[in-house]
C-alpha cells in the first residue's frame, strides 16, 4: 500500500556513484546520524549491488532496477543520469 510523501521531506545525504559502483562523491546535509568515511563507502557499494542485481534479476524486460527504498525513518532513492552510458 502506497503512502503519501511527509510533508517535511529533506535531503540528508548525497551519493553519487560512477556506474562501477565506485562512490565519486558524498555529501551530509547535517543529519544528525553522521556517516564516517568507510560507512559511507559501504553504503554506496551495497546500493550499487543491489540495484544492478535486480536489474539482472528481473522477469521484466527494461526493469531500471530497485529505484526506492522506503524504511520508517527515511526514504533511500536512485536516481539515473542519461550521461554515462
Amino acid at each position: 500500500m502506497a503512502t503519501a510523501p511527509a510533508s517535511n521531506a529533506a535531503i540528508y545525504s548525497l551519493f553519487i556513484i560512477n556506474k562501477s559502483g565506485g562512490l565519486i562523491f558524498y555529501k551530509d546535509y547535517g543529519s544528525s546520524g553522521r556517516m564516517d568515511t568507510n560507512d559511507s563507502l559501504r553504503l554506496a557499494s551495497l546500493w550499487h549491488s543491489m540495484h544492478a542485481i535486480s536489474q539482472q534479476l528481473s522477469p521484466t524486460a527494461g526493469c531500471f532496477g530497485v529505484e526506492l527504498l522506503q524504511a520508517d525513518t527515511f526514504d533511500l532513492h536512485c536516481f539515473q543520469s542519461l550521461t554515462g552510458e
